[in-house]
C-alpha cells in the first residue's frame, strides 16, 4: 500500500527545492516497475522517501536511477543507485617529482549511533554547528558538509583500519555464512512471510557475530 502523505521531512525537502531551483530528482527520470521505485517498505506499507538529487546542468549525465531490492543492506530502506557518466580530461605531467599521494579517508564509527546517548550527542552537536543557508548552492553545500563532518568527529570518532588482520581472519566459513544470509534475504523478498523474515534475521545475526 502506498499513500500520498507528506511529513515534516517532505516539507523540508520541498522548501529546499524552492530555495535551490536548479536541482533535479533523478528517481522520476526513468520508467521502471513499481518494485524498482519504492525505496522504503515496512509493515506492508511502502513509499518513496530516499532520493538522488543532482544539479540541473548534470541531468544529461544520468543514465538511469532505480531501486535494487535484492541488495541486502541491513535496513528497511532499499538501495537506490544511479548510473552516472563522468567525462574526464586527462592531464599529463612530465615532472616525475610532481606526484600526489592519495590517502584513503577514514570512516566514522557510525555503529555508535545505535546508542541513544550517542545519537542525542550527535544531534545536538549538529544543530549547534549548522548555520543559516545563504541560497548559494556551492557555499551552502560546504557549510552542511563541514557541520556534518565536525559533529561526527566530535561525537563518533574515526575507525582504525586493520586491513591485514581482517584479511587474515576471513575464511570460507564466513563467506558461506554471508551467502546463506543473502539467499535467505532473497527468499524473504519473494514470499514475504514471517517465517522467512525470522530465518533472514537469524542468518544476519550469525554473520554479525562472525565478523
Amino acid at each position: 500500500m502506498c499513500r500520498n502523505i507528506k511529513n515534516h521531512n517532505g516539507a523540508v525537502l520541498r522548501d529546499f527545492f524552492f530555495a535551490f531551483n536548479k536541482l533535479k530528482i533523478t528517481n522520476s527520470f526513468y520508467r521502471h516497475k513499481d518494485i524498482h521505485k519504492f525505496t522504503w517498505e515496512a509493515s506492508w506499507t511502502r513509499s518513496v522517501i530516499d532520493y538522488i538529487i543532482i544539479k540541473d546542468r548534470l541531468k544529461s549525465n544520468i543514465e538511469d536511477t532505480r531501486v535494487f531490492r535484492g541488495s541486502e543492506i541491513d535496513s528497511d530502506h532499499k538501495l537506490v543507485e544511479s548510473k552516472f557518466k563522468i567525462f574526464t580530461h586527462a592531464k599529463h605531467s612530465h615532472n616525475k617529482m610532481d606526484k600526489t599521494i592519495y590517502k584513503k579517508p577514514s570512516a566514522f564509527k557510525v555503529h555508535l549511533l545505535e546508542q541513544e546517548s550517542i545519537r542525542t550527542l550527535y544531534r545536538n552537536r549538529l544543530k549547534r554547528k549548522l548555520t543559516p543557508l545563504t541560497g548559494e548552492i556551492d557555499a551552502d553545500w560546504l557549510k552542511i558538509k563541514e557541520a556534518i563532518t565536525k559533529a561526527a568527529e566530535e561525537s563518533l570518532g574515526y575507525k582504525k583500519w586493520k586491513n591485514r588482520r581482517w584479511l587474515q581472519t576471513w575464511n570460507n566459513e564466513i563467506q558461506q555464512a554471508i551467502e546463506e544470509k543473502k539467499s535467505s534475504y532473497r527468499k524473504y523478498l519473494q514470499h514475504k512471510t514471517v517465517e522467512h523474515y525470522i530465518e533472514y534475521k537469524s542468518q544476519r545475526a550469525i554473520v554479525r557475530k562472525m565478523t
